[in-house]
């Protein structure tokens, strides 16, 4: 309900993310000679797929644990795409800095992510707060609170680390 609430998640960020994920491996696959346009299909179709994977997982754990929340399946897809935000300033990074800088880049957004999950989606699926404010809930749900954000570096680094294994690119080696 993005008219009523400032801070509600919607797609754009998201969508913008992965279209510009994919051109940014492009570019850096480029940089390196490995260029086809296979690959621009090959990227987007491989990022989607594990985007909906990690949705459904999402979705069959809060089935199978009987969390039910007001989180709806954009508002989960919204918070599930803000990681390509992230997958582009390590290749970006990578295209820049060589490794270090991808790894840099990488255990910074890893942390940013994950950071930002566990205070957003909180006060979503641990509704129980008391006047301190803090978010309480039971096991499962911090559990899966836990779940959706630490399986977002692993995703990170699935989908980024194809570009960014073999040596730095042409740019850092002409410097």
């Amino acid at each position: 309900e993005p008219t009523r609430n400032l801070n509600s998640p919607d797609l754009y960020i998201p969508v913008m993310g992965f279209s510009t994920y994919v051109v940014t491996v492009a570019v850096a696959l480029g940089n390196q000679g490995k260029f086809t346009p296979e690959m621009l299909g090959l990227t987007a179709t491989t990022a989607f797929v594990w985007f909906l994977i990690e949705i459904g997982i999402v979705q069959l754990a809060m089935y199978l644990i009987s969390v039910s929340t007001d989180i709806k399946i954009f508002d989960l897809a919204s918070f599930s795409g803000y990681k390509f935000v992230h997958m582009i300033l390590s290749v970006v990074s990578f295209m820049l800095m060589g490794s270090t800088g991808y790894y840099i880049s990488f255990l910074y957004g890893s942390a940013a992510i994950v950071y930002f999950l566990i205070c957003t989606l909180r006060y979503i699926i641990l509704p129980d707060s008391t006047e301190d404010r803090i978010a309480r809930g039971s096991k499962r749900r911090n559990n899966l609170l836990l779940l959706i954000a630490f399986i977002q570096p692993l995703i990170m680094f699935w989908l980024t680390h194809h570009v960014t294994y073999g040596p730095d690119p042409p740019l850092l080696q002409t410097l």
